[in-house]
């Protein structure tokens, strides 16, 4: 993984849930969906810095979607996983699976860049409640 900065790497992250989100609506297969994403996103010059971090990052979450949703779905305290935004739920895949697979990332560090992501294009409520179920999955660990 690359040694990129603090906030270059939030940046990927903001184009991973990009991509990801695409995904969901998207048919191509990954590789031709990247291309596309290259093409028309404002991310492209994030992804030359930390295209390995990023590939990593939304591959695992994409093939890995169900596993990664039942990890933090035994915390969603009267919610029901079809009922979550699909933004938060990209968000908390990425959490999870950083948590889970990326051991260079600390944990604390997972849980606050998904509680800034869900700041940022989730709702008003969507911080908090990603920061309790990311709180109370980091406890279970």
């Amino acid at each position: 993984m690359s040694s990129l900065s603090t906030s270059g790497r939030i940046k990927t992250r903001e184009a991973a849930l990009a991509f990801i989100y695409q995904s969901r609506y998207r048919t191509e297969d990954y590789t031709e969906q990247l291309r596309i994403f290259r093409e028309d996103s404002e991310f492209d010059s994030i992804l030359d810095a930390d295209i390995d971090y990023f590939m990593t990052l939304t591959k695992g979450v994409i093939d890995n979607r169900d596993a990664l949703d039942n990890e933090y779905v035994p915390f969603l305290k009267n919610w029901k996983l079809e009922r979550l935004p699909l933004l938060d739920r990209i968000v908390l895949e990425i959490a999870v699976y950083e948590i889970k697979y990326m051991e260079d990332i600390h944990v604390s560090v997972s849980i606050n860049e998904a509680v800034k992501l869900a700041k940022k294009y989730g709702n008003d409520s969507s911080s908090s409640y990603i920061n309790g179920v990311l709180s109370n999955y980091e406890k279970s660990l």
